[in-house]
């Protein structure tokens, strides 16, 4: 299947703006966990929480350019709280089950987490509203 250029710029562009709500998201991570010394897992999701907003006011306007809608607004949240329960478990898993350290947990979920929300968010939250 070859890739629509417009496909594959906003793939780009959620790429982008995936990249500064990892940082958000990392930093935040270390903030909860080394400096308030809170769970990992607990931390990783306050930290998917704060990411995910931030993500949703970008991805709107930069990476769609659409308007934010309660249709779109409803729909992103439910596209994050796919990414944020796979997030859980994946975290989960990894640091209780396989008793892992957290960094590792955090390397499985930006590979998998976001290739999820793209085509979720790309074929049904930004659609076009008829």
């Amino acid at each position: 299947m070859i890739l629509s250029k417009t496909l594959f710029t906003k793939f780009l562009k959620y790429s982008f703006v995936g990249c500064i709500c990892t940082l958000i998201y990392f930093i935040s991570v270390f903030i909860f966990i080394e400096g308030l010394y809170m769970d990992p897992v607990v931390s990783s999701a306050l930290s998917f929480i704060i990411m995910t907003i931030v993500s949703f006011f970008l991805n709107v306007k930069y990476t769609f350019g659409s308007i934010i809608t309660r249709q779109r607004a409803l729909r992103f949240t439910t596209v994050s709280a796919i990414g944020f329960l796979l997030n859980f478990l994946l975290m989960f898993v990894i640091v209780h089950l396989f008793n892992l350290h957290y960094v590792i947990g955090e390397l499985v979920t930006i590979l998998v987490i976001p290739v999820v929300n793209f085509i979720l968010n790309n074929y049904w939250t930004f659609q076009s509203q008829t």
